[in-house]
């Protein structure tokens, strides 16, 4: 199954054309949040832009609200070792690509997370 989600998620990200310019994904002058844009970009936003295999989309603040209340630990546990959720949801091992760092896969989780901050903050 997981590696079902992450070819999903791999062929979703091929078909979408200039994902980097999509005005929905912020820009942060932050460096760090702009490192972790690019890597979500590469990595993450296949699924997370979609919500392929019930990954939480960063613009719905519903996808986020209880998983930001978790706090950022478990959420880079999940990321950085993957996590099996309720309904077969799945988020496999540093997205799929074992080449990135923790360091890497955290700076993701950070863009992420700043991401549905700002979207929840939009929605109030």
């Amino acid at each position: 199954m997981a590696l079902r989600a992450t070819l999903a998620c791999a062929l979703a990200a091929a078909s979408m054309t200039a994902a980097g310019e999509n005005a929905a994904y912020r820009q942060f002058a932050d460096e760090h949040l702009a490192a972790g844009r690019s890597l979500w970009i590469a990595n993450c936003e296949g699924c997370h832009g979609y919500g392929i295999a019930g990954a939480p989309v960063p613009m719905e603040p519903s996808d986020w609200r209880p998983r930001l209340a978790k706090g950022r630990t478990v959420l880079y546990d999940h990321a950085i070792n993957g996590f099996f959720g309720p309904d077969d949801t799945l988020m496999p091992e540093r997205g799929g690509n074992p080449e990135l760092t923790d360091a890497q896969v955290k700076a993701a989780v950070d863009y992420m997370t700043a991401l549905a901050g700002y979207y929840i903050q939009q929605k109030r």
